[in-house]
Order: structure tokens, then C-alpha cells, then sequence
């Protein structure tokens, strides 16, 4: 999922009005939801502080990323992005024939 500015602008809404809501939109069923909804349970402000900083993590992680460097797989964490090999260069001067007597 690539990040953009209207994505994230309502991720911020969402995180504002539910914080819950946000951090499983962007980390799933994981332990960033659950710590989420403890400090929501805690209080309103923890789980607005956790769920934003989730939200620009995110857009962080993605923001760093460059072709061949890194890609985002989810709940904040980086993987190396595939490799893609470059076209091999023609062997000039080889023909694979037999050489001549």
C-alpha cells in the first residue's frame, strides 16, 4: 500500500475521533492494536498519542524509501525490497563458433 497525502489525512481523522480504529487500519490484528486499545482504555489522549505516532511511522517508512532500498511489510517494520538484476551486456567478439584452422 503506498502512502499518499489523502490516505494519511484520514488515517489522522480516524486516529483523532477513534485511535483504535486507526492503529488496526494500519497494523492489522497485531500487538500495536492491542497496546492501542489498553492506553484508549487508560485514557483518551494515550491511545491518540500512540495511534498518531503510528500514523507517521508509517508515513515515515514509506517516506524513506528509495527504488531498490527498503519496502514497508506492515506493524512498522522494513524488508529489503527485491532485487531486480540489470540486463547483462552483450559479450562482444564472441561468436561461438568453431575456430578455423
Amino acid at each position: 500500500m503506498e502512502s499518499n497525502g489523502t490516505a494519511d489525512c484520514v488515517l489522522i481523522l480516524v486516529a483523532v475521533i477513534f485511535p483504535p480504529a486507526a492503529a488496526a487500519f494500519i497494523s492489522g490484528c497485531g500487538c500495536d492494536l492491542f497496546m492501542n486499545i489498553l492506553l484508549t482504555l487508560l485514557g483518551y489522549l494515550p491511545g491518540l498519542i500512540h495511534a498518531l505516532w503510528l500514523v507517521f511511522r508509517r508515513t515515515n517508512g514509506q517516506g524513506r524509501r528509495a527504488r531498490g532500498s527498503y519496502r514497508y511489510t506492515g506493524a512498522g517494520t522494513q524488508a529489503p525490497a527485491p532485487q531486480q538484476s540489470a540486463p547483462q551486456p552483450p559479450e562482444y567478439g564472441a561468436t561461438n563458433q568453431p575456430s578455423a584452422p
